[in-house]
């Protein structure tokens, strides 16, 4: 997902439960109803950007901050091998650990000073 949170900026959203007919039929003009997961805040974004066809995205969970492995840690399948000899990048998505080969570019590098924000503890409002 493309979009970004507009309070607090976060990029940590999920798909937020759909409360009526209305919000179930937004899916066809490609805008859906997310919540932050860093605040809380619900909000309506549009999830498909043209543009980002263009990049490699992860197969879980749509990520395009991406990170590259090595055939020397990962021993992939047939499949991946002859991807990858067609010229296909390989990529790691960090958010699933998951690796896989993409045909398309990477559009973000994945950066962990954003992981560890996204993972140290929130501070109690008093």
């Amino acid at each position: 997902m493309p979009a970004s949170c507009p309070e607090c900026g976060s990029r940590f959203l999920h798909v937020s439960r759909r409360r009526s007919w209305k919000e179930r039929l937004d899916i066809i003009g490609f805008t859906r109803h997310l919540r932050c997961a860093d605040c809380k805040a619900r909000f309506v974004a549009k999830t498909v950007d043209w543009r980002d066809l263009l990049f490699a995205r992860c197969p879980m969970c749509h990520r395009m901050d991406l990170n590259l492995w090595s055939l020397e840690h990962y021993q992939p399948g047939r499949w991946m091998r002859f991807k990858i000899i067609l010229g296909g990048h390989r990529f790691r998505c960090e958010y699933c650990r998951i690796n896989f080969v993409g045909m398309r570019s990477r559009k973000e590098r994945f950066t962990f000073k954003r992981w560890v924000r996204r993972n140290e503890p929130q501070n109690e409002a008093k």
